[in-house]
């Protein structure tokens, strides 16, 4: 099936994940970043406080995914969506009235939760579910949600903290996600009831097989030489995409690269996610997301190349669109790969504690690649301790996935 006739055929739900992708957008780290400096003035926060207000909060959110995120495969999607919506509405709003730290903290944890976390959950989960055939279509097409985010939020945000001030911004954006929550949402899922019949008549069909497939448990798949080798390999992209982009200032003063490169490179790296998802969700149609993890490894460890070897000033549009392409892999891969190798029963809880990893990945790469920079680590010689780990992790990653089951024998 095209995409266009899949698109048509599914528009409501695929509008839905999309949906949940743009909301993710103000829980996400390039949209909190805009507010920066205003926040920095409003609570006398440096540099280095702000940071460690942030990372510790994305913290504790990464570990309350990894209970809350399993709960969605017991509770109903919709109601699972309106608590999640209306936790990160309510925390935009607090936000926008916070005037002590704590409650400051306390909201931009639910909107990290809510946000980056939870709504890409929903729509990973959801999507891996409900399309049994077209899982990488659905993925492909959902995902595009964070592009447009990325793409039509800096620019807006940052004129509206100039017309209005910050907090009137973030009570803006909450009231937007209510408007979403109420308006949208209802509409997208309508006839949702069917979509879940068929999966449960699935789910019963496949029970009732003999030689059915296994639904694995988190403990099981937690014992799954495949799924540790796997995110051996997975755990880096988050690590060394996010330690790239936090420090990019400085590897541009470094390079002696102007800003302005940055930004243009910034917008080939979303046009590469862009059309590398849509690329790959067919692809893992075809042949299976399994099969495409190893090979993932190699944008993210071109880019490492790139910027470990030169500093021409046409490197930043080469290294962020290798970025782009491994970012544009990773989402659609994670999401099908967790599906085909370990059932759909139970994907919620092993999807969320696997993207919790992630995030704690993440969440260490500026602090570790600055005390590398600070040691007088050279650029160079950090993108060469990159590209090492993840080739080995590659080769690891291929081993791993030629083993047998274990549930089959």
């Amino acid at each position: 099936m095209t995409y266009l006739a899949f698109l048509r055929a599914n528009l409501r739900f695929i509008g839905f994940g999309f949906l949940l992708t743009l909301l993710s957008s103000y829980g996400q780290t390039f949209y909190v970043a805009l507010y920066g400096t205003e926040i920095r003035a409003e609570f006398g926060l440096g540099h280095g406080t702000f940071g460690a207000v942030y990372s510790t909060v994305s913290i504790v959110a990464a570990v309350a995914l990894i209970w809350l995120g399993k709960l969605i495969d017991r509770v109903d999607l919709r109601r699972y969506t309106l608590a999640t919506l209306g936790a990160l509405t309510g925390a935009m709003v607090a936000l926008s009235f916070a005037h002590t730290l704590w409650l400051f903290a306390l909201a931009l944890f639910v909107i990290r939760l809510c946000g980056q976390g939870m709504t890409i959950h929903i729509m990973g989960t959801s999507m891996a579910r409900y399309f049994p055939h077209d899982r990488g279509k659905a993925l492909s097409l959902s995902g595009l949600g964070l592009a447009a985010g990325e793409t039509v939020l800096p620019i807006t945000t940052v004129a509206l903290i100039a017309m209005i001030g910050w907090r009137d911004v973030w009570l803006a954006t909450g009231l937007v996600t209510a408007a979403v929550l109420l308006l949208l949402v209802p509409l997208a899922l309508k006839g949702f009831e069917d979509r879940h019949r068929g999966y449960l008549a699935r789910q019963s069909q496949a029970s009732t097989t003999v030689g059915a497939r296994h639904d694995w448990t988190r403990l099981e798949v937690l014992r799954d030489p495949r799924y540790l080798g796997a995110m051996a390999l997975l755990l880096a992209y988050p690590y060394v995409a996010t330690g790239l982009l936090f420090h990019q200032a400085f590897i541009a003063e470094v390079r002696g690269w102007p800003i302005e490169l940055l930004a243009t490179g910034l917008i080939v790296m979303a046009v590469m996610k862009v059309l590398t998802s849509l690329v790959i969700g067919p692809m893992i149609d075809r042949g299976g997301a399994v099969r495409l993890i190893p090979v993932s490894a190699i944008p993210f460890i071109a880019c490492f190349i790139v910027l470990g070897a030169s500093g021409h000033p046409m490197m930043p549009h080469v290294l962020l669109g290798a970025l782009g392409v491994g970012i544009g892999m990773l989402q659609p891969i994670i999401s099908a790969m967790f599906a085909e190798l370990y059932g759909v029963r139970n994907l919620g809880g092993i999807r969320a504690m696997s993207v919790a990893a992630m995030v704690l990945a993440a969440a260490a790469a500026p602090a570790t690649f600055g005390v590398a920079f600070d040691l007088g680590v050279s650029i160079a010689e950090v993108s060469a301790a990159c590209v090492a780990y993840m080739a080995a992790a590659a080769l690891l990653t291929v081993w791993v996935l030629r083993r047998r089951n274990p549930m089959t024998g």
